[in-house]
């Protein structure tokens, strides 16, 4: 009878495959398949993501679109996050609170359009992480995303943006106190929809 083979090496095998499938998921949402969380903004990650402005942007015109945008080019209808050229440039834990069953941790993002698109639509996803004051080593409790629609008088063309989100986890997830000094967060663009 043959020894089945060491969990070491099960792993060495799965794991370049399982990597591979996270590449391939990552190029899809870049070419708009971002699947169905992204087309409704819904936040599966248990939290409440709520943004500063929830208007809807459709109030534009296809002339005031291309007016907007510098360059003879074509605009997408949505660009990867690698090519949105949004920049994150501030992601600060403003509050937490315990309910004894539930920690939201309250976060506010400053994040700057370096890019050369304009956008009526932008979304991130948000992480958020226990961790222990001065100590490098933080462990993930929860995720939450905020959406944001730009309405055709306030476009997100250049400058910087505020956007404020709530992470709600259940408390058992962690041992960290309830400060914000014991969380930290984290954002990456999930989508971003220039007009």
């Amino acid at each position: 009878m043959t020894p089945s083979p060491s969990r070491r090496r099960l792993l060495a095998a799965a794991v370049p495959g399982l990597l591979a499938g996270c590449l391939v998921e990552s190029d899809e949402s870049a070419d708009g398949g971002a699947g169905p969380d992204a087309a409704d903004g819904s936040d599966s990650g248990g939290g409440d993501a709520t943004g500063d402005d929830s208007t809807d942007g459709e109030g534009a015109s296809a002339g005031d679109s291309t007016a907007q945008q510098t360059g003879d080019e074509p605009v997408p209808d949505e660009v990867g996050p690698d090519g949105a050229g949004l920049v994150v440039t501030n992601a600060d834990v403003r509050g937490v609170t315990d309910d004894g069953y539930e920690t939201t941790v309250d976060a506010r993002l400053i994040v700057e359009n370096a890019g050369r698109f304009t956008y009526g639509t932008v979304e991130f996803r948000v992480d958020a992480y226990a961790t222990r004051p001065n100590s490098p080593d933080r462990d993930s409790v929860g995720f939450a995303y905020v959406t944001r629609r730009f309405t055709s008088g306030n476009r997100f063309d250049d400058g910087t943006r505020r956007f404020d989100v709530s992470i709600t986890f259940r408390s058992r997830e962690t041992n960290a106190r309830a400060d914000v000094d014991w969380y930290e967060v984290d954002a990456a663009v999930r989508r971003a929809e220039p007009v």
